[in-house]
């Protein structure tokens, strides 16, 4: 390169090329300091003068702003390639190219510099990652979305934080925690749109999971006036799968069949293209549950089916999970132990490998139901239903799934009465009476005993269907205004007619927190198997081709 090439107008503002010479460079008045040696805090006009009398008048010297403004120019450059990689990942995602969509995502989070397009992004990673069952990675998004928000000090942003921590906790079986961050979202303005209904749907399915029924249905009464004011087809398909759950632990099989049937509707609409397709594998795997409780269990297999092949497809470990353990379902309600034991150790050991203590907890205590019937037919002896339900007993415990806890204990004082030790047995029958099973709100007598129809108040308080009048029914609730059918029902219902202690305020918020490898309070479960995992794949597929024949 040759100094005529350096000295151009461009650059140094065109002076003539001969007045620029090596000598001149590094030629230099006083021989004891050396050109660079300027203090860092000297006169800024003095080094003009000086940067002038070495290089000519019409020499300036290079200001500091044009390599911030460089820096500057980088950021927005950067910024804006992160936006367009959003842009791409949310329309891959849409097109069921999740991973790709999530590697767009990733590379994108490394150059977005905006907090409000990070918080977009944080929530983005966070969905897929629940998508895909990996709960622990998609707790650590949603800490960082708490963050941003609290940096921002953005009361939306706060609440959606708290929601997806309350969504995280949720699966992970901290019940209490998910229902605390589930209570602070509600406190922040939640906009009043869909991230409200799904704060309510939320504080419905946690409910659901500690036995509280009539929460939970206020909840979902909640969430479903929310989904129909802003047409959100999604959050409908949703309320109507935790309906039809709700209706099934009840025993009410008729009306869970019908919410999930409805919600399987919702993912065939004209309009299911904008749903993701995990909502519509769960309300695959709600009809599945509900034809289970009804008695037809070809159809629930079938559904199950589906709802294993979606999962593989997508990679939803969760999914898939909740499907292998359906599945067991269906085989111990056909008195196939053996299937059914299978199917449950493998849905045991994916869950142990996905962290996911509700759809363990669950899967326990379908292979307890089996270890129960093989005792009462004789074929095994009674110590190893007493160990595997007192493990599950821990897990419910810890969790704070109360009905379960109930049901565990009361197959606990059997096994007890069966051994001969009558002081444990009437411990474990004290200590299940200690929780008051859900009654109606008419005439108090216990709900969930037997299969029976029943009916919800707008009071959102749960009666059975013989105990509602007329005056409750649904058609003079439509005719009467809102306020004027709660306050007719505020008048005959036992529960709200009950005086109510006032209710104390919220406590802090739990602090976020990364959850260990293993969390917890039980030993280590079944392992999942090749074997095991490939003779449930062989089962499906017989029983598809069987069906096909």
């Amino acid at each position: 390169m040759s100094w005529d090439s350096i000295e151009s107008r461009d650059f140094l503002g065109g002076v003539p090329a001969h007045q620029l010479s090596a000598t001149r460079l590094l030629s230099s008045p006083d021989p004891s300091r050396h050109h660079l040696d300027e203090q860092p805090g000297g006169d800024l006009r003095n080094g003009a003068l000086r940067w002038g009398s070495r290089f000519g008048p019409a020499h300036r010297p290079p200001t500091a702003g044009l390599l911030d403004c460089f820096r500057v120019c980088r950021s927005r450059l950067d910024q804006y390639l992160a936006r367009r990689k959003i842009e791409r990942g949310v329309r891959l995602y849409g097109q069921n190219e999740q991973r790709l969509a999530v590697k767009i995502w990733l590379s994108a989070l490394r150059g977005i510099r905006h907090r409000t397009d990070k918080f977009t992004l944080l929530g983005h990673l966070y969905q897929a990652y629940m998508d895909f069952g990996k709960y622990r990675e998609s707790l650590e998004f949603a800490n960082r979305q708490l963050g941003i928000s609290e940096e921002l000090d953005s009361a939306p942003m706060r609440a959606e934080a708290y929601l997806n921590l309350a969504r995280a906790h949720q699966t992970l079986g901290g019940l209490d925690r998910a229902l605390s961050y589930a209570r602070h979202a509600l406190y922040n303005d939640c906009g009043g749109g869909s991230t409200a209904g799904c704060v309510h749907l939320t504080v419905a399915a946690v409910s659901l999971e500690l036995g509280a029924f009539s929460k939970a249905m206020d909840g979902f009464q909640k969430a479903l006036a929310v989904a129909q004011a802003q047409n959100d087809n999604t959050l409908l398909l949703q309320v109507y799968v935790g309906l039809s759950e709700l209706w099934r632990r009840l025993r009410d099989a008729e009306r869970a069949v019908a919410c999930a049937a409805r919600a399987c509707d919702l993912g065939r609409t004209p309009r299911a293209l904008d749903l993701n397709t995990r909502h519509h594998r769960t309300a695959l795997l709600q009809m599945a549950a509900a034809l289970r409780a009804r008695g037809e269990l070809g159809d629930a297999h079938d559904y199950c089916n589906e709802a294993l092949r979606l999962a593989a497809v997508a990679g939803d470990q969760g999914c898939y999970a909740r499907a292998v353990r359906i599945a067991g379902d269906v085989y111990r309600r056909k008195c196939d132990i053996g299937k059914a034991l299978r199917h449950y150790e493998v849905a045991m050991g994916a869950g142990q490998a996905l962290g996911d203590r509700l759809a363990q907890m669950e899967a326990m205590d379908g292979a307890a139901r089996c270890l129960e019937a093989l005792r009462l037919q004789g074929r095994i002896c009674n110590c190893r239903p007493l160990e595997f339900n007192t493990r599950l007993l821990e897990v419910a415990t810890s969790v704070g799934a109360k009905m379960l806890v109930r049901r565990v204990r009361l197959r606990l004082a059997e096994i007890y009465t069966a051994l001969g030790d009558n002081n444990a047995a009437a411990r474990q029958k004290r200590a299940a009476a200690a929780w008051a099973a859900p009654a109606c709100a008419r005439c108090r007598e216990p709900l969930a005993e037997q299969p029976e129809p029943l009916a919800s108040l707008p009071c959102a308080h749960i009666v059975h269907h013989a105990c509602m009048p007329e005056s409750w029914s649904r058609r003079s609730t439509r005719s009467a205004s809102g306020a004027a059918g709660a306050a007719c029902a505020a008048t005959e219902c036992a529960e709200c007619a009950s005086p109510r202690a006032p209710r104390a305020p919220p406590p802090a918020p739990p602090a976020p927190r990364t959850l260990p490898s293993q969390d917890f309070p039980f030993g280590t479960p079944p392992t999942l198997r090749d074997s095991d995992l490939n003779s449930v794949i062989s089962d499906h597929s017989s029983q598809q081709a069987t069906s096909s024949v």
